[in-house]
């Protein structure tokens, strides 16, 4: 496959983060001891999972790229089941390496994706494969990694670190494990090696595949929509004329709703006047919080969080990993995305927003609508915790470059008016798929919140006199 590879090793053994390779044939050479020219370069870009928050809450800086170390076999080592090793032919583990293994957005859009297309679809492997993801720094996975991996693994998915933890010297059998039904084994006679790079197919595509084995996982109304409040199942969303949206909440320094109680609150008022677009006679707002807690975390949150987007008509995300979460919506243009961008991000720079759930939806032609709420007053844009911090203290703090970045990362205060205003605007949409249409020939989608007023137009509208020639005064 372009731009990705996956190779067949024969009589490799993994012991402490490392492949071994046992293979004496002619690709082992002194000049080429991984027996192949390409192991040995490929490494995998990621952020650090910093503690608190969830998702890219608390992902820290661009680390040193990661790799699987790959090396001969040694008469000198030190690993007494390498000694002598016993090469098993019933355990086919598939190493897998990729880029931003921490990022929810990016291991959906990128490892799920090709594990769907190679496994699924290809059918590599013949469905015998256990999964191996190689982590950084012997970090652990995450239930996303569960979610997403486990529908296409023979066995429970693991770390490359857990699988090749050496095992008690002096166990007579091999010790039990969840990914093999040897027990701990360490030595192979086959395994395959593969660096996912690149986006095969987009989000909503992959997420298909991945709800066939979630959705009898999944509570049935885990922020309590319905009238008979949490846990009963709620009417379908293309009958219910209440406005069901959910807003991401989010905990760490940077891209945080900085005054989420009043919108919620706005919301609230909206409905007790009357809310009223299209078919829509009410509106409801919830929040998610997508971090472990004591009383739900792990797996079971991850799918509290998938069942919440689906209860949803509308998930409000600002640019992110937590945007990704729409792939799982309703299709069928009964459900949408609206994407906060904070000031410049939609309109400045628009190749980053753009290139991520905007250009997702529109390869799947949108069955799950998109909207770009594109904040540009600056009124509405706070610095981000280490920028403010910086500006705080200039002198002990080497000011960053990268100005995307900076404006990516920048907190929102939404004026409660505007942004109200913008979602009755959007629930005339979802609720209508030939005003839909009619909206996007006009190019009256997609919103742009200024000092001057409301404004709407297409996609990266960079010419600022135009936005403001075409906002509604009234809206401020």
């Amino acid at each position: 496959m372009e731009n990705n590879a996956c190779l067949t090793l024969k009589r490799v053994c993994v012991d402490e983060g490392m492949l071994v390779l046992f293979n004496n044939d002619s690709q082992l050479t002194p000049q080429n001891p991984y027996g192949s020219s390409r192991m040995d370069v490929q490494a995998g870009q990621w952020n650090f999972p910093s503690r608190g928050g969830a998702n890219s809450d608390a992902l820290v800086g661009h680390m040193r790229k990661h790799f699987i170390p790959t090396r001969r076999a040694s008469r000198l080592e030190s690993n007494p089941a390498l000694v002598n090793p016993v090469f098993s032919n019933c355990t086919l583990p598939v190493f897998i390496l990729q880029d931003w293994p921490y990022n929810m957005g990016e291991v959906l859009a990128r490892l799920a994706a090709m594990v769907d297309v190679l496994f699924e679809q290809q059918g590599l492997a013949d469905h015998r494969a256990t999964l191996v993801l190689a982590t950084p720094m012997g970090l652990g996975l995450t239930p996303y990694h569960l979610a997403f991996l486990e529908p296409h693994s023979l066995h429970a998915v693991v770390s490359l670190d857990a699988m090749s933890s050496r095992p008690h010297a002096a166990a007579l059998h091999p010790a039990l494990v969840a990914w093999s039904d040897e027990g701990h084994v360490s030595c192979f006679e086959t395994a395959v090696y593969c660096m996912l790079e690149g986006r095969v197919q987009d989000v909503v595509h992959t997420a298909r595949t991945l709800l066939k084995h979630m959705l009898p996982l999944l509570p049935p109304d885990p922020l309590g929509f319905g009238s008979a409040g949490e846990g009963r199942p709620l009417p379908p969303l293309a009958e219910d004329t209440t406005l069901r949206v959910v807003l991401e909440a989010r905990s760490g320094p940077a891209r945080s709703f900085k005054n989420l109680d009043e919108i919620v609150r706005a919301c609230s008022e909206a409905n007790q006047r009357g809310f009223v677009a299209g078919r829509f006679r009410g509106i409801a707002c919830r929040v998610l919080h997508t971090a472990d807690t004591p009383e739900l975390h792990g797996l079971r949150r991850f799918h509290a969080s998938v069942a919440a987007v689906r209860s949803a008509h509308l998930l409000v995300a600002i640019h992110g990993a937590g945007a990704a979460n729409c792939a799982f919506m309703e299709e069928g243009g009964i459900a949408g995305l609206l994407e906060i961008r904070p000031c410049r991000l939609g309109t400045f720079i628009c190749f980053w927003p753009d290139g991520h759930m905007a250009g997702q939806l529109a390869k799947a032609n949108h069955t799950v609508r998109m909207f770009a709420y594109n904040v540009e007053d600056p009124a509405q844009c706070l610095p981000s915790d280490y920028e403010a911090e910086e500006l705080a203290h200039p002198r002990d703090f080497r000011k960053r470059k990268d100005l995307n970045v900076r404006m990516r990362d920048q907190h929102v205060v939404l004026n409660p008016r505007q942004f109200m205003a913008y979602l009755t605007h959007v629930a005339a949409l979802l609720s209508d798929k030939s005003a839909y249409h009619e909206a996007l020939r006009a190019d009256r989608v997609h919103g742009y919140p200024l000092a001057e007023g409301l404004a709407l137009g297409a996609l990266c509208v960079k010419n600022k006199t135009r936005l403001e020639a075409a906002a509604d005064r009234s809206i401020k």
